[in-house]
């Protein structure tokens, strides 16, 4: 899969655009997709840490006077007017073969975006204003409260709206410091302070902050920790402020250990902005103060659901922090319940539906099994379940509607195993799971043909698959295989695809014969 982001940071914007792309990148990259990025040169930019994160990324310059789009809100933010941002970008994009462009940008519409859709095969765009149209096929908005109605008069009817914090853009290590993080919020406690208005706080909202501490009246032993950004423009008198206060207080800059450090704090003050979703996914019970226009939907909607406390004045923050007792347990529950951490990998799961051309069966369609509509999540468990299928799995059970729909929705959150429903023109050819997947080195599969459909060739199309997908998109060295030692036909259709024994293993008083296949064998498809 190759993938391009479209999408900038700088003092006006801030960083946050950046890093939710970032977070899905390295999803993405760790599953084998080809990721780069297109990025303008404005103050503040993130390019070289987009760069230091091992993305290639293509650099554009930025216009000293630009034509303003008085139908966008924020056309002054892309340094271009669109017609030139897309020149730009078709440059890039025009011998790359795209399968997925992604635009995370409040100054981009469906103008720009009908000039480049002949570059791409789909296009994602993340947003959270609903202020705009787009022609796109995904559109992402991971603002809580955010409803379908909001994006149907800006999107075309066959766009598929991933809405709602479930679908926040974090870093893998949010998900890995959330179980100690609950832990510690199980008897609070207030200790430690975070301080964090984003990367840049170019309004110096930090400053006001620390201003507004020295008259507050916290615990002696209080450990306050300001978190901030290289490009900051008031950095340094943040830091001759935090050196003047009657609290231990440093800041830190720059960070790569921003989860540890919200998991270990317990309040935080910070901006209205991406970051929520960190807290929240953290529990870490947070006073938000709105330092833009665009964060005020949001900030309202949580404080309605007492999921933060919300400072409209800066000066509301010190009776907060002394009446934090009153408070903190509970917005810390809400908090949690908002996001998981998980969303990169729910996104990244919604992506995988693709087309493959088999040289000898033509296109086939890969339909991911979270993707799927109802009717065709009952088929794929009515095939499981058919006598003749389930006789040679190693749970022969009939499996429930609610353990399968449960089952389906537990993939979301999985890059380890992919399951894929296998359509032909208007035929259901079977299904294929894959399993223990070890990019580089190999993978374990399973494939089971559509039982209430005779087609001829069957096996051997859903094999075909497998080999390309595994071989060519997953770039692994060699696919695995178990069956039963008995089941004869299957594993003389597997020598006739060129797999090999391995070794047999018994499991549950059954024989099970192990047998692989190396991608120097495979003739490209």
């Amino acid at each position: 899969m190759k993938v391009v982001f479209r999408v900038d940071a700088s003092l006006q914007m801030g960083t946050g655009h950046v890093m939710r792309c970032l977070a899905l990148a390295q999803v993405l990259k760790r599953n084998g997709a080809k990721v780069e990025f297109i990025c303008r040169k404005h103050k503040g930019d993130l390019i070289n840490k987009i760069h230091s994160s091992g993305f290639t990324i293509h650099a554009l310059e930025a216009f000293e006077e630009v034509e303003i789009d008085i139908g966008l809100a924020h056309s002054h933010w892309l340094g271009a007017t669109q017609q030139q941002d897309s020149n730009d970008c078709i440059d890039v994009l025009k011998n790359k073969q795209i399968d997925w462009l992604i635009v995370d940008h409040y100054a981009i519409d469906e103008q720009w975006q009908n000039r480049l859709n002949s570059y791409y095969k789909k296009l994602m765009v993340i947003d959270d204003l609903a202020d705009r149209k787009h022609q796109c096929n995904v559109l992402l908005d991971q603002t809580f409260g955010r409803e379908k109605g909001d994006y149907l008069m800006l999107t075309p009817k066959s766009c598929k709206l991933l809405l709602g914090s479930q679908y926040a853009l974090l870093r893998p290590e949010f998900s890995k410091w959330r179980i100690y993080s609950l832990e510690r919020r199980s008897k609070p406690e207030f200790k430690q302070l975070l301080i964090n208005m984003g990367g840049v706080d170019v309004d110096n909202v930090t400053g006001s902050v620390l201003d507004k501490l020295k008259i507050c009246n916290l615990p002696s032993d209080m450990h306050i920790v300001v978190v901030m950004g290289g490009s900051a423009p008031y950095l340094e008198s943040v830091k001759s402020k935090a050196n003047a206060l009657p609290y231990k207080t440093e800041v830190k800059v720059d960070v790569d250990n921003m989860a540890e450090i919200m998991a270990n704090s317990d309040i935080a003050i910070g901006a209205a902005g991406s970051a929520t979703w960190e807290r929240c996914c953290l529990g870490l019970p947070a006073i938000q103060v709105v330092i833009a226009k665009n964060q005020q939907f949001l900030a309202e909607t949580l404080a309605r659901n007492n999921t933060i406390k919300l400072a409209q004045e800066i000066k509301e923050i010190p009776y907060l922090l002394e009446s934090s007792f009153e408070w903190m347990k509970s917005v810390s529950n809400a908090a949690l319940e908002v996001c998981d951490g998980t969303g990169s990998y729910k996104v990244f799961n919604k992506m995988t539906d693709q087309k493959l051309i088999l040289d000898r069966f033509g296109e086939v369609e890969m339909c991911n099994y979270v993707n799927l509509n109802e009717s065709d999540k009952i088929l794929t468990l009515n095939m499981r379940n058919y006598p003749e299928i389930k006789h040679w799995m190693h749970n022969q059970d009939n499996i429930s509607n609610a353990n399968h729909f449960n089952f389906i929705k537990s993939l979301e959150n999985r890059t380890d195993r992919r399951y894929f429903l296998i359509k032909q023109k208007n035929n259901i050819i079977g299904s294929i799971n894959f399993s223990e997947i070890d990019l580089y080195n190999s993978v374990e599969f399973g494939i089971y043909t559509n039982p209430f459909l005779q087609l001829k060739n069957a096996g051997r199309i859903l094999e075909a698959i497998v080999s390309q997908y595994a071989f060519f998109e997953l770039n692994v060295n060699k696919i695995k295989l178990e069956v039963f030692s008995d089941n004869k036909r299957a594993i003389n259709f597997y020598n006739k695809c060129g797999f090999e024994f391995i070794n047999t293993k018994r499991v549950n008083r059954k024989d099970i014969m192990c047998m692989e296949k190396n991608k120097a064998s495979e003739k490209v498809q």
